[in-house]
């Protein structure tokens, strides 16, 4: 993109008008005194400009997204409830500052942790809601930190997809159905999922149902068994493939291909004995089943088990390579 200067910015965002057209019907022009045009390269770019600053003197995590964003803390004595509340009022005062008003009916709180002093916090003015549930990229999130609404979120969707394409697509031979499967019912079950995936079983055994009725729609495959079924049409279990996901977004938080801070989310164990790689990694403590199965814990043994030359792989071709030669072998010894 070739540099803008300064006056070549003003120019493109000022004296800019717009108007409805309707069935060739138009409304009278009208300027346009705010935003930028959509589906521009320079929107993007300014917007980032604009909301740079926008944490700055904010000691909370701050995570942005487009136009949402995101403040959390750990608190436990009250003076972190004030630090928060502070923090939310630096981000109203700049708002204020830069004309970019809050809309505060959107903005909710929720406390999470039974030890949580629930504190009321506010923002323009405005006592906050709190919320329970709260639907964040897509993925339902929990106060309690449980997947199951997810899960069932999922697995919901999956089916009402899988019942259209039942009813619609008359050919249900393998070379039509199972395309299909892969790109309008497979991704609902797998959207984000390491950062949900289930734990129990009856989450599991619903996740992993869906894909039984879709193979088993398909013709001539009617009365065979489910993994012969696999077998025949070059799948994984829902299962393998989750933990197949871990292994791949581990080696690329942890060869950079991810721009996530692996010192944050990993303890690396340091281990020097010969066998197995250095790349070893070491879980942390915990006391509830919330923390065992969550991304960072839950993929310390799988990933800690990998041969060197999965793990040190150049490529993410030929890690995908070298785990699933060695996901096959441990399957057949009971993996």
């Amino acid at each position: 993109m070739k540099a803008q200067t300064p006056t070549q910015l003003v120019s493109w965002l000022k004296d800019r008008k717009q108007r409805v057209g309707i069935n060739g019907k138009f409304s009278d022009w009208r300027g346009v005194t705010s935003g930028v045009p959509q589906g521009s390269v320079l929107g993007p770019i300014l917007f980032n400009l604009f909301i740079n600053d926008l944490e700055k003197g904010v000691s909370s995590e701050v995570v942005k997204f487009a136009d949402d964003t995101k403040l959390f803390r750990i608190v436990k004595p009250e003076a972190d409830c004030e630090g928060l509340q502070e923090d939310l009022t630096k981000l109203s005062d700049w708002a204020t500052k830069w004309q970019m008003k809050c809309n505060v009916d959107k903005c909710k709180v929720m406390h999470i942790g039974k030890n949580n002093p629930n504190y009321r916090y506010s923002m323009m003015r405005a006592n906050l809601a709190t919320t329970n549930q709260e639907r964040d990229r897509g993925v339902i999130v929990d106060s309690s930190l449980k997947t199951s609404t997810q899960s069932a979120a999922a697995v919901k969707k999956a089916n009402r997809m899988l019942g259209i394409i039942r009813k619609g697509i008359e050919n249900k031979t393998q070379n039509i159905l199972l395309p299909l499967y892969k790109t309008m019912v497979h991704p609902h079950l797998e959207y984000c999922v390491q950062m949900w995936s289930p734990h129990l079983k009856k989450d599991l055994l619903a996740l992993e149902r869906v894909q039984k009725r879709a193979t088993k729609v398909i013709r001539g495959l009617e009365r065979v068994p489910y993994e012969e079924r696999l077998k025949r049409l070059g799948l994984f279990s829902l299962e393998k493939r989750r933990l197949r996901g871990d292994m791949l977004e581990v080696y690329k938080i942890m060869s950079g291909v991810e721009r996530a801070d692996k010192e944050k989310l990993f303890i690396s164990s340091h281990n020097r004995r010969t066998r197995g790689h250095q790349m070893k990694l070491m879980g942390s403590r915990f006391k509830t089943n919330k923390r065992k199965f969550f991304f960072t814990q839950r993929v310390v043994n799988l990933w800690n088990s990998l041969p060197e030359e999965a793990v040190k792989a150049r490529t993410i071709i030929e890690f995908k390579e070298k785990l699933d030669k060695f996901m096959e072998v441990r399957s057949i010894k009971g993996y």
